[in-house]
Parts: structure tokens; C-alpha cells; sequence
């Protein structure tokens, strides 16, 4: 729908694959769902997580760029070597079966979340978008910052502090994203399945 809005008014389609760009498949998002842009932005997922980001496009618009075309684009962090050092040797190494280990780590975590908050009687939903997950405080779908910011967050700081003490760091923030890491393995699963039943009471436990 996008893209036929885009093209009947003659502007351009931005896709920004700053969170999604080579994390949830070699391709990004556009390889979960396709949508021909012409310009897609990427972030510091392609550098191994060094400050870096990138951005590409179709033949016409990149060759409106300096030196081909009159644009000029310059940033401090543009082709940075160390940066670019270690984007190289990540995107080398994320092949199709790293990508399948992070997808199966996602679907693990998802499931010890769901069942301790569940046998806690929190009330909760994980969502997904690819490998990237979410925990939300509520029983209603959550599709916007709106929908986001009206669940039960006061529960999320316990929650977290409980996590952290024992031994397990989740994002800071009820509004971030959980990123999941091909390098996850049975030790690490086991010590976080140790730490979530008293995450999940600490959570059922929370005072507005």
C-alpha cells in the first residue's frame, strides 16, 4: 500500500531497516516481506554492533549522490575502518544457519518468558517481529507507542531489577526491544529459566 501511495504521488519510500537490517534475515526485513523501496536505511547491526550506518538505494536515486550527482552526503562515521573491519567480519559469518540458531534462541526465550509469567499470573504478551521480541504487561494487542505506553510498565522495573540481579541483563526499558544472540547456549538458557519465576512474581508483585 506504500508503495502504490508513494508512486501516486511521486515521492520516494524510505524503509528503515535500522533494527531489522541483516538481524532478522540476511536480506532484513525485506526478506520477511518484501517491499521495493528506494531507499533503505541500516544501522549499527551491520558493524558488529561499532557505530556505524549505511544506506542504499535504487540506481536513480543513488546516482543523484556526489560525485555522479549533484547531492553531497558526508557523515564523520562514513567508512570508518574499524567499523567497517568488523561489519565485514559479521556479515561473513551471518550465514543461513547463524540466522536459523538466533530464530530458534528467540523461539526458546519467548517460551521460558511466557510459561514463568504465565505460572506467575501475570498477565502479559510477548510479541514478535522476526527474532526481535517484546514482553508487554497487557492482554490487549500491542501495535503503536499508544498502545504501548497504556500497558502496566510499573510492572517492568521490578521485573528487571530481579533479572539483573540474578545474573541475567534484559533491555533497561519497557519499551525495547529483546535481542537475541546466535552465541546463546544451554548454559546460558538454563540460567535464565533459573532467574524468570522470580522476575515474574517480583512483576506480579509490582504496586502501580
Amino acid at each position: 500500500m506504500l508503495r502504490r501511495i508513494t508512486a501516486a504521488h511521486g515521492a520516494l519510500l524510505i524503509l528503515d531497516e535500522v533494527m531489522t537490517g541483516f538481524r532478522v534475515s540476511r536480506a532484513g526485513w525485506y526478506g520477511l516481506d518484501p517491499v521495493d523501496a528506494d531507499i533503505f536505511t541500516f544501522g549499527k547491526v551491520m558493524s558488529g554492533g561499532l557505530p556505524a550506518a549505511a544506506f542504499g538505494g535504487s540506481a536513480e536515486v543513488m546516482g543523484r549522490l556526489a560525485p555522479l550527482g549533484p547531492v553531497y552526503q558526508a557523515g564523520t562515521l562514513s567508512g570508518n575502518p574499524v567499523a567497517m573491519a568488523a561489519g565485514l567480519a559479521t556479515l561473513r559469518n551471518a550465514d543461513e544457519a547463524a540466522y536459523a540458531r538466533v530464530d530458534a534462541n528467540a523461539d526458546r526465550l519467548a517460551g521460558l518468558l511466557t510459561d514463568a509469567l504465565t505460572d506467575a499470573g501475570v498477565v502479559h504478551r510477548v510479541q514478535r517481529a522476526g527474532n526481535m521480541l517484546s514482553v508487554f504487561f497487557t492482554d490487549e494487542p500491542v501495535n503503536d507507542f499508544a498502545a504501548a505506553k497504556a500497558t502496566e510498565t510499573w510492572r517492568f522495573p521490578p521485573f528487571f531489577h530481579a533479572l539483573l540481579e540474578a545474573g541475567v541483563y534484559p533491555p533497561c526499558s519497557a519499551f525495547e526491544t529483546w535481542f537475541v544472540s546466535s552465541v546463546l547456549d544451554d548454559a546460558a538458557f538454563e540460567r535464565i529459566a533459573d532467574a524468570l519465576p522470580g522476575a515474574a512474581r517480583a512483576a506480579a508483585e509490582a504496586k502501580q
